[in-house]
C-alpha cells in the first residue's frame, strides 16, 4: 500500500492525546455536602472492573478514530498490477452494426452496453490524451484525433449503421498510418462470426490491444435468406410464383405471420412454424395485374432483433428477348422453340435475305446450318460479341471449316454417331432447370462433326468425351454445337432436353438481368442500357435523399459504383433526367442477420501473433471500469478510511451516553 500524501502520517503522533487523557484525569474533585447520607443508599454502585472496561473501549474508539482520520488525509492506495492507460494517443473502434441490437444478459442491447463501456474507456485516460473514434461507417473525420470531451460528445451521437465490416477491414484501418509510437487500441464488438469474425491472423508487436465483447442472452433471429421467382422472367398473363426462404436461428417458432406486399398493398399472408435452427420456404402465387415495375415487401414480426424483419425487392416485367435466326431451313427446330412464347420476339431470315438493322438489335443471334459465313455477316457477329451479346452457332455438316470471329472451327473426319452423356447439374448453366436426372435416362444420339481449339466450358458431352455443346470464353457469349440439328446427324432436337437448353441460352442472353434485391454493402451494380447521353448522369433517389453514384459504360452495360456508406434499406429510383429507368431495392446484409459469434478461445488463437493482447467480457460498463482501474490504476482507499473514522467516532458517542 502506498500513500499520495505520506507527510500526513506525522499526524499519527496525535494518537498520544487520547492516551494522555486516559492516564491523567485533570478534573478536580468537587466537595458536595449532604445533610443526610440516607439519600445515597439508592445509588446503584458500579464495580471498578466495569468502569475500567468502559474507559478502555472509549480509548480504543478514540485511537482508531484518530488513526483512520490521519490515513484518510494521507490518501492510501493500492497500485495497479500493470502499467498502462497512460498513453498520449488511443484508438477506439465501436461496432455499431445492427447485430448489436440483440439483448445482453443485462436485458439491454449490446450496442448500448458497448456505448457505456466506450465512455468508461475515455474516462480512464488523463485529460491530455487524444482519441480516434472509428465506427462501421469509417467516416473520413475519424482519422482526426480529438480531445477527451469531444470524444465523449461523439459517443452520445453514434447510431446504428447499416454497414457490416469484416475483421480484416477493421484491423487494417486501425493499423494504418506510419506512427512508430505505441498506442492503445480498443475494439468493442460482439465478434460476429460472419463480419468482425472474418479474419485469419493479425500481427502487431508495438501497440497494446484491448478487445471487449458482450455476452448475448441468446442468439435468436429470423430473417429472409432468399427470394426467387420460379420462372425467372415475369411475363404478363403467364402464371408465376414467388418462393421465400426464411431462416430461424433460434428455438422453435410457432405461428409466424408472414405478409407479402406489392406496391404498398397486402397481396397475401400466411402463418408458418419453423423448427429450431432450420429453414422454411413459403410460396406466394403471383396473381392479378402487375405493373411494369413493382415494389414488393416481405414482412413479419420477430423480437428482439427487428432490423431485418422487412425484406425489400422488386418484380419487374421481363423485357422481350429479341432472337434472330439465320437459316436456310424451313420450319427449323429453333423456330418451334421460340415462335409461340410471349417472352421472345423471334424472327428467322434466310442467308440471302438478312435484315441487318434487326440483326443489330437482337439479343440472341442463331446461325443454323449455313455452309459459309459471308464477310458482312461474320463482321456483324463479331460486333455482336464485342457488345456482350449472345451468338449460337450450329454447323451444317458439309462445310470443311468455319472462321467465326476469332474462333477456327474445323471438321472432324473421325466422328460418328454416339450417345450424349447425362448433363452435369452442378454446372451453373443447368441451375434450376432440373431437380435431378437419373443416370439411366435415355439420352439422344448425336454426331460431333466439328472441333475447335480454344478455352471453353463444355455443357454437353458425348459418352466418348467429345464436346457437343460448349460455351466459349468471349466478351459476349458464344455457344458452339459440334454437329447439325438434322435427323441425319442428330436427334437431339427431338429429345426432351433440347427445349430447356435452348430456353436457358435465350434467358441468359436477355437484357433483363437486374437482381430482385441488393445488400446495402454491395460494391457495384451492372445494368444493361443502350447509351448514356452526353452530359447526363443516372441518379438514385428515394423519399429523403438523392445520390449520384460513380458510373461508367462498358459496351451496353452500365456499371454503378455504390456509395455504400450512404445507402439505407428500401427502394431507390434510378433516373436519367426526368425518365424513370428502373427501381432498385436494398436490404441489410444477410451476414449481419446471422448472430453467431466467435468463442473467446478462437479469438485468442487467431490473434496469438499480437504481442500485447487483452480480452474482456465484462458484465457491464461499471464492472469493466473497475477491472481496468484495479489492473492499471491505483485503488484508492481514503474513502474507506474516512468511513471507518466516522464509525469509531459514532461508537465513542454511544459508549459515553449509554454505558
Amino acid at each position: 500500500m502506498n500513500f499520495t500524501y505520506p507527510i500526513f502520517l506525522w499526524g499519527l503522533s496525535a494518537l498520544a492525546i487520547p492516551i494522555i487523557v486516559h492516564l491523567f484525569n485533570f478534573r478536580k474533585a468537587k466537595k458536595v455536602s449532604f445533610s443526610n447520607v440516607r439519600f445515597l443508599e439508592s445509588i446503584k454502585k458500579k464495580s471498578s472492573s466495569n468502569l475500567k472496561l468502559r474507559h478502555l473501549l472509549i480509548l480504543f474508539c478514540r485511537l482508531l478514530f484518530v488513526f483512520f482520520l490521519v490515513l484518510a488525509f494521507s490518501q492510501p492506495f493500492i497500485p495497479g498490477s500493470e502499467n498502462g492507460l497512460d498513453s498520449r494517443r488511443a484508438q477506439i473502434f465501436l461496432d455499431n452494426s445492427n447485430s448489436l441490437s440483440n439483448l445482453t444478459e443485462n436485458d439491454i442491447s449490446g450496442f448500448n452496453e458497448l456505448i457505456g463501456v466506450a465512455q468508461e474507456v475515455v474516462n480512464l485516460y488523463p485529460q491530455e490524451t487524444q482519441f480516434n473514434l472509428f465506427t462501421n461507417d469509417f467516416l473520413p473525420g475519424s482519422s482526426i484525433s480529438q480531445s477527451k470531451i469531444k470524444t465523449i460528445e461523439r459517443l452520445t451521437e453514434i447510431e446504428y449503421s447499416d454497414l457490416a465490416r469484416t475483421g480484416s477491414e477493421v484491423f487494417t484501418k486501425l493499423q494504418s498510418g506510419h506512427s512508430v509510437e505505441s498506442k492503445d487500441i480498443f475494439i468493442l464488438t460482439d465478434f460476429q462470426h460472419t463480419t468482425l469474425g472474418d479474419f485469419k491472423t493479425v500481427q502487431d508487436s508495438i501497440n497494446q490491444y484491448h478487445l471487449i465483447t458482450v455476452a448475448n442472452s441468446e442468439q435468436r433471429n429470423i430473417y429472409v435468406d432468399t427470394v426467387i421467382l420460379v420462372n425467372p422472367f415475369l411475363v404478363p398473363n403467364q402464371k408465376n410464383s414467388l418462393q421465400v426462404k426464411l431462416k430461424n436461428q433460434g428455438p422453435l417458432v410457432n405461428d409466424l405471420q408472414v405478409k407479402f406486399f406489392i406496391n404498398d398493398q397486402q397481396s397475401a399472408t400466411t402463418s408458418i412454424d419453423i423448427e429450431a435452427n432450420a429453414s422454411h420456404t413459403v410460396t406466394f402465387e403471383l396473381s392479378g395485374r402487375l405493373n411494369k415495375i413493382n415494389r414488393c415487401l416481405i414482412s413479419f414480426e420477430d423480437f428482439p432483433v427487428t432490423f431485418d424483419n422487412d425484406y425489400y425487392f422488386t418484380l419487374n416485367q421481363a423485357a422481350h428477348i429479341n432472337i434472330v435466326e439465320v437459316s436456310n431451313q424451313i420450319n427449323s427446330p429453333i423456330s418451334k422453340v421460340y415462335e409461340n412464347n410471349d417472352l421472345f420476339n423471334f424472327v428467322s431470315y434466310q442467308s440471302e435475305n438478312i435484315s441487318y438493322p434487326t440483326l443489330e438489335r437482337a439479343d440472341l443471334v442463331i446461325i443454323n446450318g449455313l455452309q459459309t459465313l459471308k464477310n458482312g455477316l461474320n463482321a456483324q457477329l463479331e460486333k455482336h460479341l464485342s457488345e456482350g451479346k449472345t451468338v449460337v452457332f450450329i454447323p451444317d455438316g458439309k462445310a470443311p471449316s468455319y472462321q467465326l470471329a476469332n474462333t477456327k472451327i474445323s471438321k472432324d473426319s473421325t466422328s460418328s454417331k454416339v450417345l450424349l452423356s447425362v448433363p452435369d447439374l452442378k454446372n451453373p448453366f443447368f441451375e434450376n432447370i432440373f431437380e435431378s436426372i437419373s443416370n439411366d435416362t435415355q439420352m439422344p444420339e448425336v454426331s460431333s462433326n466439328y472441333k475447335w481449339r480454344t478455352n471453353d466450358i463444355q455443357l454437353l458431352n458425348t459418352k466418348t468425351g467429345q464436346p457437343f455443346l460448349s460455351h466459349l470464353f468471349q466478351k459476349g457469349k458464344l455457344y458452339l454445337f459440334a454437329g447439325p440439328l438434322t435427323t441425319s446427324f442428330s436427334i437431339f432436337h427431338q429429345h426432351a432436353l433440347f427445349v430447356p437448353v435452348m430456353h436457358r441460352i435465350a434467358e441468359l442472353s436477355g437484357t433483363n438481368t437486374q437482381a430482385l434485391a441488393f445488400s446495402v454493402d454491395h460494391t457495384n451494380i451492372t445494368l444493361t442500357v443502350d447509351s448514356i447521353p452526353n452530359g447526363q448522369l443516372y441518379k438514385l433517389k428515394n423519399e429523403v435523399s438523392e445520390l449520384i453514384p460513380s458510373q461508367r459504360l462498358s459496351a451496353n452495360e452500365l456499371i454503378l459504383d455504390m456509395p455504400k456508406y450512404l445507402l439505407t434499406p428500401g427502394f431507390y429510383d434510378l433516373t436519367l433526367g426526368e425518365h424513370l429507368f428502373t427501381t432498385i431495392a436494398f436490404n441489410h446484409s444477410k451476414k449481419e442477420s446471422n448472430l453467431t459469434t466467435l468463442p473467446i478461445e478462437e479469438i485468442e488463437a487467431r490473434l496469438s501473433d499480437i504481442k500485447h493482447l487483452n480480452l474482456y467480457q465484462p458484465k457491464d460498463a461499471a464492472s469493466f471500469s473497475k477491472i481496468m482501474k484495479e489492473k492499471y490504476h491505483q485503488r484508492e482507499l481514503w474513502k474507506y478510511a474516512l468511513i471507518l473514522s466516522l464509525i469509531f467516532l459514532f461508537a465513542e458517542s454511544v459508549l459515553l451516553r449509554f454505558l
